[in-house]
Formats: structure tokens, C-alpha cells, sequence
């Protein structure tokens, strides 16, 4: 499980995340909780997962002025 922490555009987050198609990994959105936003992944590799999120947030318009860290759970 991975978690993303932004306090905005937490509902933008989860639908980037979760309509993601690629090869490497697929998010699930579990819970929120504050800022955090949990998210199953199916890959065991967290690290691999962590970075897959980091880049689909960074290409979305404006994920380059969006404030968000991601981290293991």
C-alpha cells in the first residue's frame, strides 16, 4: 500500500491515479483520512509504485505547482 499526502485536489489525485492504465502498476484507492489518500497497489515492488505516482501526478497540467509527497504504508 501506498500513501499520497496533498492537502488539495485530493479527488483529482485519486481519479489521475486510479483511471491509470500502464504496464508497471494500477492504483486502488482505499481510504482518506486528513490528507492522506491510501491506495492499494498491485505490485509487490513499493518503491516502483511510489515512482509510477510521483510521475502520473508531475504530467498531470498542474502537477509541476502541486505540493504532494508519496510514501510507503
Amino acid at each position: 500500500m501506498i500513501c499520497v499526502s496533498c492537502p488539495i485536489k485530493q479527488d483529482f489525485i485519486i481519479e489521475q491515479l486510479e483511471k491509470y492504465e500502464g504496464e508497471d502498476c494500477q492504483f486502488k484507492f482505499v481510504e482518506k483520512k486528513g490528507i492522506k489518500m491510501k491506495f492499494s497497489v498491485n505490485i509487490e515492488d513499493k518503491e516502483k509504485a511510489i515512482a509510477a505516482a510521483k510521475r502520473i501526478i508531475k504530467a498531470t497540467e498542474i502537477g509541476s505547482v502541486l505540493y504532494f509527497q508519496v510514501t510507503e504504508e
